[in-house]
């Protein structure tokens, strides 16, 4: 394996060990909710057998901001690390990630023949789209199957879902969307006709700020509220 290959893994570890954090968090929260209200002074036994006031849980990074504001600082110190990328749209034309400077930007990973959360992805990206018109935001849907999603096949898909000329639909050659998922969006399991199900907010300078669930209401929540925050400037 090489430097950069080793590099790609622990970063994709560290995103999935905040994931983890996450859900474990829910599961806690979900479980006091079913036993009663519980303060935060509610003892336990100790490995020592005696009783000691448990600590309050800490929230999890929301959005994983923090965790992925260290992660974009740390890439870039890597020179093998990738800054920009480019693809083609489902126009034909090329867009770099420097086109997309500017405004801020949704991304998700998916590809047209998907049997199963594709459309349902695509349903919610559509949502988005309603929710943020007339504001200066795009959304970006990048194929995983690049064979058979082609410009005129992406065309036909983005159709399907009145897609405006502010979302998107790239396609490349595999691997170098399979780094695009790795190192632009820390993303794990980006491959042929595999994608995990988030979507990644980017800022208007081109750096993700923020990654969500997008199949858990509350995520979907969590990211119109950080994008409208971004919107605002804040």
């Amino acid at each position: 394996m090489n430097r950069n290959a080793i590099r790609v893994l622990g970063i994709v570890v560290g995103l999935l060990a905040g994931t983890i954090a996450a859900l474990a968090f829910r599961s806690q929260s979900s479980n006091n909710g079913i036993n009663g209200k519980q303060s935060a002074s509610k003892t336990q036994v100790n490995e020592a057998g005696t009783d000691e006031p448990t600590s309050r849980v800490s929230p999890p990074d929301p959005g994983k901001r923090n965790e992925l504001k260290h992660m974009v600082a740390e890439a870039k110190k890597e020179d093998a690390w990738m800054k920009e990328f480019e693809l083609i749209e489902r126009s034909g034309r090329t867009v770099t990630s420097q086109d997309l400077r500017g405004e801020p930007y949704i991304a998700c990973f998916f590809f047209s023949t998907c049997p199963g959360s594709c459309t349902r992805q695509s349903n919610q990206m559509q949502l988005l789209q309603s929710k943020f018109k007339g504001k200066p935001i795009k959304f970006v849907s990048i194929t995983v199957d690049p064979e058979i999603d082609t410009p005129e096949v992406l065309t036909e898909y983005a159709d399907k879902f009145q897609a405006s000329d502010r979302w998107l639909f790239l396609t490349g050659s595999l691997d170098y969307i399979m780094r695009v998922g790795a190192e632009k969006f820390f993303l794990g399991h980006v491959e042929k006709r595999g994608h995990p199900d988030q979507f990644c907010l980017v800022d208007a300078q081109g750096d993700i700020v923020g990654s969500y669930a997008w199949q858990e209401l509350a995520e979907r929540e969590l990211l119109i509220a950080q994008a409208n925050e971004l919107l605002e400037g804040k």
